[in-house]
């Protein structure tokens, strides 16, 4: 029960902090035309390096007319921001977690077509592949922030590590394991608060705590995404029997890759709630803080 309060209330309660935040923002609509966002897009992920080369190209594009044309500016540059090198961190941090994705999606395919999964897998298998689109879009719009690529990065990995810790490391344990009451706190809790905590604490800023939190949570679904998916490959029907029993093996492959699916959801929302919580709180306390007070010897 405490559990389903957490997952009721935490969505609302981030909503009304959006809000409040600030009102026009869903009430305005956008400002700016779909080529202009994009570019906008791929300049973020650019290097120090090539910084120049992005505004010149901002520049460019306010000079042509035309909806397509100006389409087809942006998005050649953004082609181009993306593959060429040198990379920014955003942009390599964007290239890990495409690939995590890709091996994912290939993966699910590959046990799909093996061991001949009906129509419903293919559709929970689109269903997941929209899910990581989105969450490789949130993650390269995070990705862009300063100082945001770093720790929500390593957010994202120290979730996925805590978790395995927990659970075990090895394949059975993937499909396996059932959380303990202490243990469910812990990584629906204790971790993704650290992360939040730890984001805001980092550049003593509530606002990128809130964006590391995200960032944190868009990657920790991907990657546990991938390692339970690698697991299923490697268990396949084998293991220990399903709780629901009277499986085939096709059955048992095909609940193990929906549940997989199921977690990267809701694993996802829950580590972005309650660390954006958790970096809210953390930047309260410390506009909170007092400063220290100067030393009068000092100032003499």
């Amino acid at each position: 029960m405490p559990f389903f309060i957490v997952f009721l209330v935490m969505p609302i309660a981030v909503a009304i902090a959006l809000y409040r935040r600030n009102p026009r923002r869903f009430l305005d609509g956008p400002t700016e035309d779909a080529p202009l966002r994009l570019l906008r897009w791929a300049v973020g992920l650019l290097s120090q390096q090539r910084a120049e080369w992005g505004q010149a190209m901002l520049g460019e594009l306010g000079h042509l007319d035309g909806r397509w044309r100006r389409m087809r500016f942006a998005f050649g540059c953004a082609g181009a921001a993306l593959i060429l090198p040198p990379w920014g961190r955003a942009a390599a941090g964007l290239w890990a977690m495409v690939g995590i994705t890709a091996a994912s999606i290939a993966l699910y395919a590959g046990l799909a077509v093996d061991y001949r999964l009906g129509a419903g897998d293919w559709i929970a298998l689109g269903v997941a592949g929209i899910i990581c689109v989105g969450y490789l879009l949130g993650a390269s719009a995070l990705l862009r922030r300063p100082g945001v690529a770093l720790p929500g990065l390593l957010g994202g990995v120290f979730a996925t590590l805590v978790g395995l810790v927990l659970s075990g490391f090895t394949a059975v344990d993937q499909v396996s394991f059932i959380p303990k009451p202490w243990q469910q706190w812990v990584t629906v809790i204790a971790v993704p608060a650290a992360v939040g905590a730890a984001g805001t604490l980092w550049r003593r800023d509530p606002a990128a705590g809130r964006r590391v939190a995200r960032l944190a949570a868009l990657s920790a679904g991907l990657l546990r995404l991938l390692y339970a998916t690698v697991a299923v490959a490697i268990l396949g029907g084998g293991g220990p029997p399903d709780q629901d029993g009277g499986f085939t093996v096709r059955g048992t492959v095909s609940d193990r890759l929906g549940n997989n699916i199921v977690d990267l959801a809701v694993g996802t929302l829950i580590i972005a709630m309650v660390g954006w919580a958790a970096a809210a709180l953390a930047g309260y306390l410390v506009r909170r803080t007092p400063t220290p007070a100067a030393d009068p010897a000092q100032e003499v």
